[in-house]
This record gives structure tokens, C-alpha cells and sequence, in this order.
């Protein structure tokens, strides 16, 4: 009789681990379209140490070793620093794609605006004592002062667009970094108390996923099974426990744009983050703004400053109607920042187009075309670029053309290097519904014969208790 307890017994442990089979598979199946979750895998074992009954062993059953993830450490690895690569070449292409102002067919309004220019400037060679063609030189020298401005704001805008998304960016990795440094302590409480806590494991992962697109961040485990979130140059975001926290600050010295700070994962600082320090989205839009944007507005201030001092050299020279001279054409003001933006015909001469200096000396008024002619020769005379000004716009459109395309082709390789390592990690992680209902079935077939082999050994009970 002692036996036939001793199968009851060991049919009932066997009951627990199929149920635990049945629980496995229904939790993979539940969440099946759960983005980061990993199948699980309950593992059964032989319960050990077998009987040794009348010189044989008998088996004690089937019991619960654990309940096991489905990971590939190889593919993990690669993971992050692809998610931080191809956000940040998409962040960086996607944040060059609203200067219409720069790309090569938008850029045809800032072409056209110094063409017509220098096309009334002609003109009014012509007949220099025309009034309305006076009229029509001042309207083209505004209209291409109004082009270098909308071209200037363009820029502008797109790098106030960048801080607006930085704000976001840093608010998310924020909580993200502090999600995982709570993630992290709860799995070691959790761990203490044996077994994998899975489920958190895959919460963490996530997280870290998320915070290596956002800013280029690597994962490093250490021996007691936590994970921590370094920047390139070594800074850490999380730190087991404790996490760092990034702040924004205006920079005067960059136009009042925000400036990425660091508080340490022990409080101290804040300290100054440089551009090179992020990867991921954050670099991404960092880049985009303090490099590419930066070096076209440079550019376009330097044309405008170059072009417009060239032409005030010649104008004063020139004569107005009224035989005065002297006067500047354009506001350019004293350096080349912020140029473009500034650029303005002079009011005076703007609120009086007599005072356009069209002579070569008072006694030559209305005028012989001569100061007209070295007016029009600034359209090809060489800037401080070694470029004469059609020549130093073209190079500008140009190369921010062939900088946004070649960020968009660089954008698309990296996500497609990004699908591919995240259909690897799919294919070896993710659920198969149709494996998980084999695998429900087989659970549940043996629990039904586990509950046959009970029914059979009560049938036993029953008939040793029934004799007399």
C-alpha cells in the first residue's frame, strides 16, 4: 500500500509541472504581439533521487526545473549599438528634410531673386534717369534681401524644431534610465528569491532597446546580473541602482539653442554633454543641427556679407540724382553672423529711389552707366570663398544636397541592417503561435495520462481496501 501512495504522490508533482507546461504556453501564446517579450520555456526534469526498490530504481516523476527565455547573446548584442546607428542617421536625414530653402529645387527662389537683381541693374544701365526703373532695381535688391532672409529663417527654424524634439528626447531617456535602474533592483530582489523573473527581464531589455536608439547608450551587465547604460565616452546613464539625469539649457554662444547637461548617477554636476558624446536619436538631431545646419547658415551668412559689402563698396562710389554719394545699397551690418538674416536694402534709399547712385561723378548726373556697369560687375567678381556669388550659392545648394541625400541613403542601409538583426532576434525569440499550441497540447495529453495513472492507482487503493 505504501506504494501505491508513493505513486500518488509522484503523479501529483508530475501534475504541477504539466500545469506549469500548460501555464508557459498560454502565457506565450497571450502574448504573442507583445513587443520585447521572449517565448518562454518551462523545463522539466526527472525527479531526483530515484527509489531503490528491491534492486531497481524507480522514478520519482516529473517536476519544474525552471522556466527558461528564449535569447541568442550574440544577437543581443548587436542589437543596441543598431538601433542607436539607425536612429541616428534617420534623426539626422529626417531633420534636413524641411529646409526647402536649401534643397536643389527650393533653392531656386534664392538663385532667382540675385538674378533678377543684377537683370534690373541692366536695365537701368539703360536709362539711368528712369524713375520707374530705379523703382524696379530697389523692388529686385529687396526681393533678394527678402530671399536671403526667408533662406536664413529656414535654417532657423529647423534648428528650433531640433530643440523642440530634444526636449521630448531627453524627457523620455530620462524615465527610461530610471525605469531600468528600478528594473534592475527588482530583479535582484526578485533573483534572491530563486529563479529567473522573466517577464522583468524582458521589461528591462525593452527599456534598454528604447534608451540605446534614444541616445547611442551601450549595455553593460556585470556579475551580479544588472545592466548599465554607458554613453560613448565611458559617462554613465544607469549605474545598477541609480540612474543619471539629463537637463536642457539656452547656449548664447550657439544662438540660445538648447545644450545638453548631465547630473551623475551620484548627483553631482550638472556637467556640459558635446555633441559627439550621443549617438541614437540625440545625436542625430544634435548633428543635424550643430553641424550640418550650422556649416549652410555659415555659408549662407558669408554670402550675404561677402555680396553685400561688394556691393556697397561700389555703390558709394556711385552718384545719385541729387549728386550725393557715399551711401550704402544693403544693411549688412558689422561681421558675417547672422548676415542673411539682417540683410536689408537702406531704408533711405529704400524710401527713395534717386538716391540710387547710378553716375560716376555729380557732373556726369542722371548718370553714364559707368557706376551701373561696376555694380553689375560684383555679379562675377570673386568673394572671399575664391566664388563669385552664383558660384558660392550653387556650392551651398550642392553640398547641403548631397549632405541630406547621403544621410537618406546612410538612414535607409542602417534600418534595413536594423530589420535584419531584429528578424534574427524574432526568429529566435519570438512566439510561434502554432508551436505554442503543440506545445499546449502536449501538456495537456500529459497531465490527462498523469491523471489516468492517479485514477488507476485509487482503482488500486480501493481493491486492497476492499479485501476482508
Amino acid at each position: 500500500m505504501a506504494d501505491l501512495f508513493s505513486i500518488l504522490s509522484q503523479a501529483s508533482g508530475s501534475l504541477s509541472a504539466h500545469r506549469n507546461s500548460a501555464a508557459t504556453a498560454s502565457h506565450n501564446l497571450s502574448n504573442a504581439n507583445t513587443p520585447g517579450f521572449a517565448r518562454q520555456r518551462a523545463e522539466l526534469q526527472a525527479m531526483l533521487p530515484a527509489e531503490m526498490i528491491n534492486g531497481g530504481f524507480i522514478g520519482r516523476g516529473a517536476g519544474l526545473l525552471t522556466v527558461s527565455q528564449a535569447r541568442d547573446r550574440f544577437i543581443e548584442a548587436q542589437i543596441p549599438g543598431s538601433m542607436g546607428q539607425a536612429a541616428f542617421s534617420s534623426a539626422h536625414s529626417a531633420a534636413l528634410q524641411g529646409v526647402s530653402a536649401l534643397d536643389p529645387d527650393g533653392g531656386a527662389g534664392l538663385t532667382k531673386a540675385i538674378g533678377d537683381f543684377y537683370g534690373s541693374l541692366r536695365a537701368l544701365s539703360q536709362n539711368p534717369s528712369d524713375p520707374g526703373l530705379r523703382q524696379v532695381a530697389l523692388s529686385t535688391a529687396r526681393s533678394m534681401s527678402q530671399a536671403f532672409n526667408r533662406a536664413s529663417q529656414s535654417i532657423e527654424a529647423a534648428k528650433s524644431g531640433i530643440d523642440a524634439k530634444l526636449t521630448g528626447t531627453v524627457a523620455e531617456a530620462n524615465t527610461l534610465a530610471a525605469n531600468i535602474a528600478d528594473l534592475n533592483n527588482q530583479i535582484q530582489v526578485a533573483r534572491a528569491s530563486g529563479g529567473e523573473p522573466n517577464d522583468l527581464l524582458d521589461a528591462r531589455l525593452a527599456a534598454t532597446d528604447r534608451l540605446a536608439a534614444l541616445t547611442g547608450a551601450k549595455p553593460v551587465p556585470d556579475a551580479k546580473g544588472n545592466v548599465s547604460m554607458l554613453l560613448a565616452n565611458g559617462t554613465a546613464l544607469v549605474n545598477e541602482n541609480r540612474a543619471a539625469k539629463l537637463s536642457l539649457l539656452p547656449n548664447a554662444a550657439n544662438g540660445g539653442h538648447l545644450a545638453v547637461q548631465l547630473t551623475r548617477t551620484d548627483g553631482t554636476g550638472p556637467m556640459a554633454m558635446q555633441q559627439s558624446e550621443f549617438g541614437g536619436e540625440a545625436g542625430g538631431l544634435l548633428a543635424a543641427r550643430d553641424t550640418t545646419l550650422d556649416k549652410a547658415a555659415k555659408s549662407l551668412d558669408t554670402l550675404a556679407f561677402d555680396l553685400g559689402n561688394a556691393i556697397n563698396l561700389v555703390h558709394r562710389t556711385g552718384f545719385a540724382l541729387d549728386g550725393t554719394t557715399g551711401r550704402d545699397l544693403l544693411v549688412t551690418g558689422a561681421t558675417s553672423a547672422g548676415a542673411a538674416g539682417r540683410l536689408a536694402v537702406d531704408p533711405t534709399v529704400d524710401a527713395n529711389p534717386s538716391l540710387l547712385g547710378a553716375a560716376s561723378s555729380a557732373g556726369t548726373v542722371p548718370g553714364d552707366g559707368t557706376a551701373l556697369l561696376a555694380l553689375i560687375g560684383t555679379e562675377t567678381q570673386a568673394l572671399s570663398t575664391g566664388l563669385d556669388a552664383s558660384g558660392a550659392l550653387s556650392n551651398l545648394i550642392s553640398d547641403f544636397g548631397a549632405s541630406a541625400s547621403r544621410l537618406a541613403a546612410a538612414a535607409q542601409h542602417d534600418g534595413a541592417l536594423l530589420d535584419n538583426v531584429t528578424a534574427m532576434r524574432e526568429s529566435v525569440s519570438g512566439v510561434s503561435i502554432d508551436e505554442e499550441m503543440i506545445n499546449l497540447t502536449k501538456a495537456q495529453r500529459s497531465f490527462e495520462a498523469v491523471m489516468k495513472v492517479m485514477k488507476t492507482t485509487d482503482e488500486m487503493l480501493q481493491t486492497l481496501l476492499s479485501l476482508k
